[in-house]
């Protein structure tokens, strides 16, 4: 099917709000430039793409708002070529093709990433990496939700953590990520299930965890903010990502009504992360 590319002007200090605007599933790729953003979807999936474009927040675009038809290619085979290793914190996470030797006291995570979100690309898994020292003990229980490749959890268990429990509500994510973790020889410590977040939230409660990650975007992590704050054990920490700078104080708020201490929060460029932990007492 031919794919459709809008191309949106867009300053640069603006592009990451934009970028987390468009995430939505009638856009199947996003590509940023030094001035401008371009939107592919397919074209089956192009009037509801349009509709986004229409309620973009004043701002965030510096002009007209072009379209071009470009004719069907393997995207899949494209866009795995321009995966390149990144490093972040102690670890370098690499694609299966690249052979070269990580750096001296950095741990490679090796991913064959299929589209799934989690490559090390991104400001938000960037931001979580880089904090996970020091909040994963050994033999500690750690839960990845809306997980992508696996990489976080992969990354936990390198740690030191004794098992890993992830989820995604796309069935194609649940498979990367077991891919992935045979490819880290973790696949006896890593259980990955299909799910939007609501089973967690509706079975019991009694099985908790050290650390809990979660780098979605703010409304679905908002609305998760519950079941995972419940899932955590006194003294455990939440981590959370794939927010915005213009995110951080309804955040917080949302932290401070469940009883989490905020004890840690980064930035990277527009994106920002927080941890919280649960006092020791429950």
């Amino acid at each position: 099917m031919p794919t459709i590319a809008f191309r949106l002007k867009s300053p640069p200090d603006k592009q990451n709000e934009l970028v987390a605007w468009l995430d939505d599933d009638d856009v199947c790729g996003i590509l940023q430039d030094d001035d401008s953003v371009t939107v592919y979807a397919d074209v089956a999936r192009a009037d509801g793409v349009r509709a986004l474009l229409s309620g973009v927040p004043e701002g965030l675009l510096a002009g007209a708002t072009s379209e071009e038809i470009i004719a069907d290619r393997n995207w899949n085979e494209e866009w795995e070529r321009s995966i390149t290793p990144i490093t972040a914190g102690p670890f370098r996470v690499r694609p299966t093709w690249e052979t070269s030797a990580p750096p001296e006291g950095i741990r490679d995570i090796m991913i064959d990433p299929k589209m799934s979100f989690g490559t090390g690309h991104h400001e938000s898994t960037r931001l979580l990496l880089s904090s996970l020292s020091g909040k994963v003990t050994s033999g500690s229980r750690f839960l990845d939700a809306g997980t992508g490749t696996g990489v976080l959890a992969f990354a936990a268990l390198l740690l030191g953590a004794g098992r890993a429990d992830a989820f995604d509500y796309d069935p194609l994510c649940i498979e990367n990520a077991t891919e992935n973790a045979g490819l880290n020889d973790l696949s006896d410590r890593f259980h990955v299930f299909q799910d939007d977040g609501t089973t967690l939230a509706a079975s019991s409660a009694d099985f908790k965890y050290e650390v809990i990650t979660a780098n979605i975007n703010r409304e679905v992590l908002r609305s998760m903010l519950p079941a995972l704050s419940g899932r955590l054990k006194p003294g455990g920490h939440l981590g959370l990502a794939g927010l915005l700078t213009s995110d951080a104080s309804i955040m917080r708020a949302d932290l401070d009504a469940l009883g989490l201490v905020i004890v840690e929060e980064n930035e990277e460029g527009s994106w920002w992360s927080v941890w919280g932990q649960r006092g020791s007492n429950g």
